[in-house]
């Protein structure tokens, strides 16, 4: 028996602490495995990056907080944190 399985990459600069959010992650509900992988990415800074930066924070006013599970003690220890 199978199931369907969905991956989301997530894209960490230096200043990250990739094991705090490892853990965050591995507390969500329906989290099954992570996985850390490094590589080198160049970035460059475009034009345009205070139309993404907006977009980012439309985005982010756009959430419902009554969406998220706060009887959920996985939900609970990383919003604490």
């Amino acid at each position: 028996m199978g199931f369907n399985m969905t991956q989301i990459v997530v894209t960490l600069d230096n200043n990250a602490d990739e094991n705090l959010l490892r853990r965050m992650i591995e507390n969500m509900k329906g989290v099954v495995k992570t996985t850390l992988t490094h590589s080198s990415v160049k970035v460059e800074k475009k034009a345009g990056t205070s139309e993404f930066m907006d977009s980012l924070h439309a985005i982010k006013k756009a959430i419902d907080p009554s969406a998220v599970d706060m009887s959920d003690s996985r939900t609970n220890y990383i919003m604490s944190k």
